[in-house]
């Protein structure tokens, strides 16, 4: 079902090589990968647990939840949006990719699937 959306949103995206969405336990639920030697769901299961301190970290400052996270390396750009307190979305692009496409892109499609996580 959510295989459609992951597509969706690889394809869009200028430089998107892969999309998950993963459980804040670091389960996948749904992933999408163009390039097979990218391993999208070791990435997902390496940012829920930073993802579980960077909650930590945003609450002990007196603010809400993490909504967005991002990881930039020379490679590799990675974009994190959060569809509720258990399970985010990951997208993945080369070091090319258009990252203000992606974070738009997530902003759209994660209130559509938010609840269906309900």
């Amino acid at each position: 079902m959510f295989k459609k959306f992951l597509r969706e949103l690889v394809e869009s995206v200028d430089g998107a090589i892969g999309s998950v969405i993963m459980g804040m336990d670091g389960i996948s639920v749904e992933e999408y990968c163009e390039r097979p030697d990218a391993d999208i769901q070791l990435i997902g299961i390496e940012l829920s647990a930073v993802l579980k301190e960077m909650n930590r970290a945003s609450r002990a400052l007196e603010d809400e939840s993490l909504g967005e996270a991002m990881m930039v390396t020379e490679k590799l750009k990675v974009i994190v949006r959060k569809i509720n307190e258990e399970y985010f979305w990951v997208l993945a692009l080369n070091g090319n990719g258009n990252l203000g496409k992606g974070r738009f892109k997530l902003r759209i499609l994660v209130p559509k699937l938010a609840n269906e996580f309900e």
